[in-house]
């Protein structure tokens, strides 16, 4: 087993989700990035993908660090965790890897709908509001600390605006300022309140309201 290999057995898949950063005995940095135990990312220099852990595997690595995602990371590495390890190996002759990572990974938590909208740039706190009350359920690292009242109160009060009108329930209803954008969706665990900035990514957004279970 390499180096890498033993790092990423014993510190990144356990945690599913994070950015592997390692640097050589000459100073030089790299970076592997995992969403639920699995290799989706690698960036070395102007290097990315398969070229970037090709460099990766052959280090000598004086110091490491495993720290979270980070949000907008895009995947482009698909083959097996082993295989992306072994780049120069026959596939068939390389050891089942996987099997023994994802017996130290953690249980992973049931799908929720706001899951589509954690990693979206822009996105800044996501509020579940059930009946009277709310819980954050998602609120970006490094944005400034906005309140939810507002948020909360906002849904309860869009929600019920279908019925006294007569036309049903709402599904989805927007408040938009100069700088932000709530969009209220109506799911099965109740609302979603999501403040976002309103000029980032909108294809991204509408992309992940339409996959949102109502």
């Amino acid at each position: 087993m390499t180096q890498l290999e033993e790092i990423i057995r014993n510190e990144c898949l356990p945690a599913g989700d994070c950015m592997l950063t390692v640097q050589d005995i000459n100073g030089e940095a790299g970076f592997l990035y995992f969403k639920e135990g699995e290799l989706i990312e690698a960036n070395f220099a102007a290097l990315w993908g398969k070229e970037a852990v090709g460099q990766l595997t052959s280090w000598q690595i004086a110091e490491h660090t495993v720290t979270p995602l980070p949000l907008g990371i895009k995947r482009s590495l698909w083959d097996s965790l082993e295989v992306l390890l072994n780049p120069n190996a026959d596939p068939t002759s390389v050891a089942p890897l996987k099997p023994q990572f994802q017996a130290q990974q953690k249980k992973e938590s049931a799908p929720t709908p706001w899951d589509e909208f954690k990693e979206l740039p822009g996105v800044i706190k996501i509020v579940l509001v059930r009946d009277t009350k709310s819980e954050v359920v998602f609120e970006a690292e490094g944005e400034f600390s906005h309140s939810t009242e507002y948020m909360a109160d906002f849904v309860t009060r869009s929600r019920s605006v279908g019925d006294t009108l007569g036309m049903g329930k709402l599904d989805r209803w927007t408040l938009n300022t100069d700088r932000y954008q709530v969009v209220g969706l109506r799911v099965e665990s109740g609302s979603l309140a999501i403040l976002r900035r309103h000029d980032v990514d909108l294809d991204d957004f509408e992309s992940a309201v339409a996959a949102t279970r109502f």
